[in-house]
Order: structure tokens, then C-alpha cells, then sequence
């Protein structure tokens, strides 16, 4: 263990890291921490958040179903305040524009003072849950309404829209690539899709078998757990399987099962980062999916790990409400957490 620090919200959304800070909010503030166990600042919310801070370049959004605050990264003073006609959506920042769902709206914020910059309204009052993504001046949004539309990021204008009915309802934990060749994107279902980013077009699928809850876009690859029992690495850009990793035996062979995995798989260095409900943190090899690791945290967690810069430095956050930063020393081998 690092360092455990208490922080003033007894539910924390997940962390992010900027900078050398840790940032993170949850029912009554945000907060930001630096790597030596001291609070830089506090701000307090007038609303819960419930999302990981989205970072811009010199602001941070705390965004909340209820409310948003968008605050300096340095200092933590407010910049400006917003509330949703109906309820907000996780969000997005991107070149200076903070983009999110309000009921059946996605809306555009300038980040630097609050200005609506335009909505764009779901035919159908389909609500948008998700955050959309953007690459190139170009936003993608998968709405419950089983269409993928692409929006010019500026004005809000329609570029293209296709009905993907037949194969999602919703699109969720949407990634472009970096070569921007494929827009990676989780079904409603069990499916994990390759979409072309031109057009919306499907260029591979990968059946998972089990509802998939998030997957991670990462240096050309794709990650998730499957309820099914498995870690499975994909490749980007074909959607071939590189490899998958067993979580769960069912009882077939006597084996140690994971607990369930709620958090985000996270990726740093040569590893990747598998939390699961035990409070356990599984460290696999990015490359081939061998599992180096297993450490017993000596806290419960909620569900989320963040890295930061040092590859080997995790900030996690516990049902107390504490933000605790662990190193994770003995990679590759047995492990420990400090």
C-alpha cells in the first residue's frame, strides 16, 4: 500500500488521473489528490456525480443524472454549472466540447464557459444512456433506438445514419481506433461489433455468448470479460480472437473461480488490470493473456481500478469512501500489493 487518504463522499464514481492528480467525485464533492497522499483540493457538488471525471485540457467535467459541474483542473474553482431537462448520460470531452445524453438529446457544451452549442433529438424518444465518441471532427452516437448515427462534432449536423435494428438496440463503450480504422462498439446483447468509421458498415463481430459489460480498446486490441468464463483479447482491426484467458469452471474441474467483474478492464504497460467483486486484482499479460497475478487488496473496493503514469502505480477506491494509490511490485511472479 502507497497510501490510503479520506476523502468527503462515502460513494466514489470511478477516478481518473491528469497530471500527476488523482480526480474523482461522488455524492457531496470532487476532489483532487496528488500522488504523495495530499489533497490539492475540494470542491463541493450540488449534485452527486456518477461518472469518472472526463478531463479537457484545462478543466475537468463532474457529471452526475442530476447535474454537472465543470471545474479548473488546477484549483478545482468552479467554471460553470449545468442541469439536464431530463436526466444526463455519461459524457465525453473532445476538443474543447463536452458532449452528452439528456433524455432523448445529445447536447453540446463549450468547456470553457458553459455556451449550449447545439442538440441533436432521437427520433422516437429513444434515450441516450451511453457517451458517444468522436475521432476526427466526427461524433458517433448509438442510441436505443438501433441506429448508429454520425454527427458533425461542431454543428451537430447529420452525416450519415444507419438502422442497425436487427443486430443492437443500444451501442455502448464506443472506441476508435487509433489508426481510426474501426469504430469498436459493445452490442445490447452478447456481440462486440467492428464498424467501419465512413460509413457505419459491419466489418467483423464476435459473438461472446453472455452479455459483455464494457471492453477496452487498447493499442490495437480489444478486451472484456465474458460472463461465460473467460478474459477474451481480440484483435482491433479483424475481430479475430487472440487469445482468452478461463475465470470460471463452473464447478467442471475443481478450479478457483473468479467473483464477477464489474469494473472496466484497464490497460498500462505490458499488463492489464482485472478488478473482480472480491476486491481482487487479476494482472494478465496484454500480449497472450497468461495471468502474473493475483493480489488480495487489503480493502474492499468499489468497482474500478485507474493506473497512472507509472505503469505499475493503481488508484482504487473503497466502500469507506477512501481513495487508496497501490504499487504493484514482483511483475512477472506471484505479486504483491504495498
Amino acid at each position: 500500500m502507497a497510501w490510503r487518504g479520506t476523502t468527503d463522499n462515502r460513494t466514489l464514481a470511478p477516478a481518473a488521473f491528469q497530471d500527476g492528480r488523482v480526480l474523482l467525485a461522488g455524492e457531496a464533492a470532487a476532489e483532487a489528490w496528488k500522488l504523495d497522499g495530499t489533497r490539492a483540493w475540494r470542491r463541493a457538488l450540488p449534485t452527486a456525480a456518477h461518472f469518472a471525471p472526463r478531463l479537457g485540457r484545462d478543466r475537468v467535467a463532474i457529471v452526475g443524472r442530476k447535474g454537472l459541474s465543470v471545474l479548473d483542473a488546477a484549483d478545482g474553482s468552479l467554471a460553470w454549472q449545468a442541469a439536464p431537462r431530463e436526466a444526463f448520460g455519461a459524457p465525453l470531452v473532445d476538443e474543447g466540447r463536452l458532449y452528452l445524453g439528456d433524455g432523448p438529446d445529445l447536447a453540446s457544451f463549450s468547456m470553457a464557459d458553459g455556451t449550449s452549442l447545439w442538440r441533436h433529438s432521437i427520433e422516437g424518444g429513444a434515450k441516450i444512456h451511453y457517451a458517444p465518441t468522436a475521432r476526427a471532427g466526427t461524433l458517433y452516437v448509438g442510441a436505443g433506438d438501433g441506429r448508429l448515427t454520425a454527427l458533425e462534432a461542431a454543428t451537430g449536423r447529420v452525416r450519415w445514419s444507419v438502422d442497425r435494428a436487427a443486430n443492437w438496440q443500444y451501442l455502448r463503450q464506443m472506441a476508435v481506433t487509433a489508426d481510426g480504422g474501426v469504430l469498436v462498439a459493445g452490442g445490447y446483447e452478447d456481440e462486440v461489433f467492428g464498424l467501419d468509421p465512413a460509413d457505419g458498415a459491419i466489418l467483423w463481430r464476435f459473438d461472446a455468448g453472455n452479455f459483455v459489460n464494457s471492453q477496452l480498446v487498447y493499442d490495437g486490441d480489444v478486451y472484456f470479460w465474458s460472463p461465460t468464463g473467460w478474459v477474451i483479447g481480440l484483435d482491433a482491426r479483424t475481430g479475430e480472437r487472440r487469445w482468452r484467458t478461463r475465470t470460471h469452471r463452473f464447478g467442471a474441474d475443481g478450479g478457483t473461480d473468479w467473483s464477477a467483474i464489474m469494473a472496466e478492464i484497464r490497460a498500462s504497460g505490458p499488463w492489464l488490470w482485472v478488478l473482480d467483486m472480491n476486491s481482487r486484482l487479476h494482472v494478465l499479460e496484454r500480449a497472450g493473456g497468461r495471468e502474473v497475478a493475483t493480489l488480495d487488496l487489503p480493502f474492499r473496493t468499489r468497482p474500478f481500478v485507474t493506473p497512472t503514469a507509472d505503469p505499475a502505480q493503481l488508484v482504487f477506491g473503497t466502500y469507506n469512501g477512501e481513495v487508496a494509490v497501490v504499487r504493484v511490485s514482483g511483475l512477472p511472479g506471484s505479486g504483491s500489493a504495498q
